[in-house]
């Protein structure tokens, strides 16, 4: 028989026991609370459902799952900023749609989808953009079991920037009070001066404090005012009479912000610079540590979009997942990394690769990229200047593979269908086969195990044969298939671009000839 019900505001258990062992009603959300000797302070009961009160957990559900976070970035904003490999942070992402775009800006992230996530991306953005914040460096970055997809054109599934320098310059305010008149003009945007109080969202700053100190902090106060016209460029702090403004975007973007004074009387406040300086790309510890794409479907459906795009980063890999259904103008691009691998992947359209010691490199100054198993690519286009690698490894088709600059390329057990070479690029092909060989210019070589043609001698007793590629050496075995057993044939006069086939008596008909090379 249902019983009548218990109404009181606060159960009390063995109030005998000295300790405060209660069961109440949280005034600020309605959840349930309960102290004990032990959690004097209380705890909630949704924090003690599931996930929820695990440290550096993070969990992410559609509205009605009962998940604490509705969207993924929601979860990453409340990352703390001490996250690092050593102390990660876990953002467990139930099935569902997100249309969104993530930012990823703090260190240790590893964002897991639980079966069935989808993420894609909200206007003509990035989906996902892992970069540099002013406090805050992503050296090791995790995403798996995600389909990430893009529909813009030239937007990224996976966008990795790798500046994580920031452009600054000062103001110094070297009078106080200002007048009303007076002006800071950030990017072409006026903070303005007012008597008494500002106005949030107005661009004005109050003139009237009584020192340079107070000024310059009322300074700051305005402009990192988010109603005001500045969030989204800079930020600022002081040091006394100093204020120094911070660009927001890491990098060379932020050396165009412009910046300029304008007191009555002159000099009332003094600009360091006209613009903001010292952003940039050179040293960036971005994917420092390795950044993990992992069993992700990637899909980009913009003309000219991106799957991965990368630049002057440390270490990325991508292994397993498909790019598959992107549409055919899509690419995958990595410039200036230490690391670039896809590995396993089962479908990749274009592969735009470049390094080049006179630009911005990251932390790690080396350069190794390497495809690895991907069951199929489109065009592959790689130009390595003054330092890099490119490996192929196990790759069953591709449509073509063009290498510029002054570095190696190392192919085996690999179809790499149309081969072009340029500059003095060093190719070899180990176990691997292509279809033609073109020098698009400059002195390329490349060694191969097998060289098969023909040579056509019209009663003649020597020929020479030109070589499609220089080789790297003359260290290499020719040969000879004779159409006539009357004459006998020989190689002689061996270079890296020729060889002679003489014949005696002279000779009509065609001589077969493999080149052979141990590699």
């Amino acid at each position: 028989m249902a019983q009548p019900p218990f109404l009181l505001d606060v159960l009390q258990i063995e109030p005998g026991s000295g300790d405060t062992l209660t069961i109440s009603r949280d005034s600020t959300d309605g959840a349930m609370s309960f102290v004990d000797a032990v959690l004097t302070s209380g705890v909630l009961l949704p924090s003690l459902v599931g996930l929820r009160n695990v440290t550096g957990v993070f969990l992410v559900g559609r509205a009605g799952d009962g998940a604490p976070y509705t969207t993924i970035q929601s979860a990453l904003d409340e990352v703390s900023t001490s996250s690092s490999v050593t102390a990660p942070s876990l953002v467990l992402v139930l099935p569902g749609v997100y249309t969104e775009n993530l930012t990823i800006q703090k260190d240790g992230v590893y964002v897991v989808g639980l079966g069935g996530v989808k993420v894609s991306n909200s206007g003509a953005s990035d989906t996902v953009e892992i970069s540099a914040a002013i406090a805050t460096t992503p050296q090791d970055v995790m995403l798996r079991g995600l389909t990430i997809t893009n529909d813009e054109d030239t937007q990224s599934c996976v966008r990795i920037i790798g500046a994580d320098s920031f452009a600054t310059a000062d103001v110094d305010v070297d009078t106080a009070p200002l007048a009303t008149s007076d002006t800071v003009t950030i990017n072409g945007t006026d903070l303005t001066g007012t008597a008494g109080p500002r106005t949030s969202g107005s661009d004005d700053f109050s003139v009237s404090g009584t020192t340079t100190d107070t000024i310059a902090a009322e300074l700051v106060d305005a402009i990192n005012d988010t109603a005001n016209s500045f969030a989204t460029l800079v930020e600022a702090e002081s040091s006394l009479n100093v204020v120094t403004l911070t660009a927001v975007t890491a990098g060379s973007a932020g050396n165009s912000i412009t910046l300029a004074v304008s007191t009555t009387p002159a000099a009332g406040m003094v600009a360091s610079a006209a613009n903001l300086s010292g952003g940039g790309a050179s040293g960036s510890l971005v994917g420092d540590g390795i950044v993990l794409i992992e069993d992700c479907v990637l899909v980009s459906t913009g003309s000219g979009g991106y799957q991965v795009n990368a630049d002057t980063s440390g270490h990325i890999r991508v292994r397993g997942g498909t790019f598959r259904d992107s549409a055919s103008n899509s690419i995958s691009q990595a410039s200036n990394c230490a690391a670039f691998r896809l590995h396993g992947v089962e479908w990749a359209n274009d592969i735009e690769l470049a390094y080049d010691t006179t630009s911005d490199r990251p932390d790690d100054t080396t350069c190794e990229y390497d495809l690895v198993g991907v069951g199929r690519m489109d065009e592959v286009s790689v130009n390595l200047s003054g330092a890099g690698t490119l490996s192929v490894r196990s790759c069953p088709e591709m449509t073509g593979l063009s290498q510029t600059g002054d570095q190696t390329l190392d192919v085996r057990h690999s179809s790499v269908g149309a081969l072009t070479l340029n500059e003095t690029v060093t190719a070899s092909l180990r176990g691997s086969e292509r279809t033609t060989v073109t020098v698009a210019g400059g002195t390329p070589t490349l060694q191969e195990p097998f060289i098969v043609g023909s040579e056509t001698f019209t009663v003649s007793g020597s020929q020479t044969v030109t070589l499609e590629v220089t080789q790297p050496d003359a260290s290499y075995t020719v040969l000879l298939e004779n159409p006539d057993t009357a004459s006998v044939l020989a190689v002689t006069n061996k270079t890296t671009t020729t060889f002679d086939i003489e014949a005696v008596p002279d000779l009509s008909g065609d001589v077969g000839y493999t080149i052979m090379r141990n590699i």
